[in-house]
């Protein structure tokens, strides 16, 4: 195994951790898959079910279940898409935009409790390394 074989192996792995630990300290019932489309229809909004299935990286049918169970807990609507009357347009509704604000602020929450518990020497190094790290995750 190379350095940097290695290398990518303890970071795959620690940030594995690191983001199940991060989902575990969010409160409330939704899936991660939920957590992921909620964002993503914030993001696209609004959007038609085939391009958020594109977006999100699985089937039409599944995200179509996902996008079944938001709207049934009031987190998002869908309206007719007015270029394609077949289609509809998902966008969040204010509590899906509430309830997205929660989830974000505890998940810096979490972040920030964990980079605050650092010593100052790998808060450093952690902001060295911040660059590089978001260079990795940008690229395609």
């Amino acid at each position: 195994m190379t350095d940097v074989d290695v290398l990518a192996e303890r970071l795959k792995s620690a940030l594995a951790r690191l983001g199940r630990r991060s989902r575990q300290q969010m409160r409330g019932d939704l899936t991660a898959g939920q957590t992921s489309t909620l964002a993503a229809v914030a993001q696209l909004s609004p959007v038609r079910l085939v391009d958020l299935a594109t977006h999100e990286g699985i089937s039409a049918p599944t995200l179509s279940r996902v996008v079944g169970g938001l709207e049934g807990l009031g987190l998002i609507v869908r309206i007719p898409d007015p270029a394609d009357g077949r289609a509809s347009l998902i966008s969040l509704t204010p509590t899906g935009e509430a309830e997205l604000t929660r989830l974000r602020g505890d998940s810096i929450a979490f972040f920030v409790a964990r980079i605050s518990a650092l010593p100052p020497d790998q808060r450093a190094a952690l902001a060295a390394a911040l660059p590089a790290i978001e260079a990795l995750a940008g690229a395609g």
